[in-house]
Formats: structure tokens, C-alpha cells, sequence
């Protein structure tokens, strides 16, 4: 099967639209609103154009491996990165360090985020039960605590993503000390781990990854970071 599909990469290539701009065009600015009128013009709405989009990014990759299983990581882009699709100035805070930031579950759970991440709990349910792609399975990323997981495993089943229903798992990426400590509880909540050594890494060695100043120190292969991965 695919390795791992990355959801927020779907939305950059086939949607180039911040998922809250969909929500709420008055918002964005004139000449975003431009854009997204163009680009949905043939949709009921901005948010009906967005789902369709990603449905058919996640699907159509989905069908090409069918029935072997596709692993799709929920996004996890950085406010950073956010602020770069059309309308996200108007939404992203500016965070100092966005790679510690607003990022993965906890952008899930924020109020000012989570109307975004139901667009995409929409589009995988539809991907799933609408297209009967029942082989796609979730990731989450970046999740600080197995409460949190939780918490996204509920709206998940809120939106007709029920973790093993219709053999749906969802796993976990373990790339937080946190998740190493506390594993046997993340274990509680989740199907399995996907070892993340990018962010482990950097949050072992407290090496900001986006640091050229600091790139010279990030090794995977340090002691600790193999510690931790073991």
C-alpha cells in the first residue's frame, strides 16, 4: 500500500484554500474572495468545492492501491504554512516557534480550528462511506496527550469515522516524548504507532528543525533520539 498519504498536501495542491476562508469568506479580503468564487463556482459553496476537492485527492489515490490499505495522515501543517493558502492571513495567529505551535490534535481541538478539521472529517467520510473506499485508515498526528487523542476519536465517530467500524483503524505518529513516556495510555486509545524520527529528534535534542543555525546538531542517529525510538 502507500506509505502515507498527507492530507494538508492534498489541500495545498488541489484546493490552495484555507479551510476557515471556505467557512467564512467575508473575512478574507476582496482579492481572496476572488479566488475562492473562481475556483467554486461550479459548487453549491466554497465549503461543498473544498470537500469535493479533497474527497477526490484522498479517493482517487485510495482506488489506485485498492483494497490494499492506504494510510491517510490528518493534516499537519504549521500556522506558518497555513498562512500561505489563500485567506489564512486572516486566521493563522504568528506564532514564534510553529513547529511547537498550534499544530496536529491540538489544532483540531482549538474553537478557532475545528470547524476546519470537520471539512475534513467530511471529505474522509465521504471518501469512505460515500465511495465505499473502506481501505483509507487515519493517522494523527502530533498529539500531546492520550486525552487529546481521545477527544479526536470522538468528533472523528461524530462524523461518521467510527475507529473499527468497517475495519477502520486509526493510529497514532509517536514523535513526541510525551508519546514515548506515556505509551502504554496512548496504546489505550489507538490501533498502533507510526514512528515520526523528524520531530522526535527535534523535540529530544530541542533542535528547532526550521533552524539553519541549528541544522549541524539535528542527528537522528544521537543516542537519546535511538533511546527513544527503542
Amino acid at each position: 500500500g502507500v506509505g502515507l498519504v498527507r492530507q494538508e498536501f492534498v489541500v495545498a495542491n488541489h484546493i490552495g484554500i484555507h479551510p476557515n476562508a471556505v467557512l467564512d469568506p467575508e473575512k478574507v479580503s476582496p482579492e481572496a474572495r476572488i479566488i475562492i468564487n473562481e475556483k467554486s463556482k461550479n459548487d453549491e459553496s466554497p465549503k461543498a468545492f473544498f470537500i469535493r476537492r479533497l474527497s477526490e485527492g484522498i479517493g482517487s489515490i485510495a482506488a489506485a492501491f485498492y483494497p490494499r490499505p492506504v494510510i491517510v495522515r490528518l493534516g499537519d501543517f504549521k500556522s506558518n504554512e497555513y498562512r500561505r493558502l489563500v485567506g489564512g492571513e486572516q486566521f493563522e495567529p504568528e506564532e514564534e516557534n510553529p513547529m511547537i505551535g498550534l499544530r496536529g490534535a491540538s489544532r483540531y481541538l482549538s474553537p478557532e480550528f475545528r470547524g476546519a478539521f470537520e471539512l475534513e472529517c467530511e471529505a474522509l467520510a465521504h471518501v469512505r462511506n460515500k465511495m465505499g473506499l473502506t481501505n483509507v485508515q487515519l493517522m494523527v498526528p502530533f498529539c500531546r496527550t492520550a486525552e487529546g487523542g481521545k477527544k479526536v476519536i470522538k468528533i472523528l465517530k461524530e462524523h461518521g469515522l467510527e475507529k473499527g467500524k468497517d475495519g477502520l483503524k486509526i493510529w497514532v505518529m509517536c514523535e513526541l516524548p510525551s508519546n514515548v513516556f506515556a505509551i502504554d495510555e496512548f496504546a489505550e486509545v489507538f490501533d498502533g504507532f507510526s514512528i515520526g524520527s523528524n520531530d522526535l529528534t527535534q523535540l529530544v535534542l530541542g533542535v528547532d528543525r526550521d533552524s539553519g543555525i541549528l541544522a549541524k546538531l539535528f542527528d537522528e542517529d544521537n543516542t537519546a533520539v535511538k533511546a527513544a525510538i527503542s
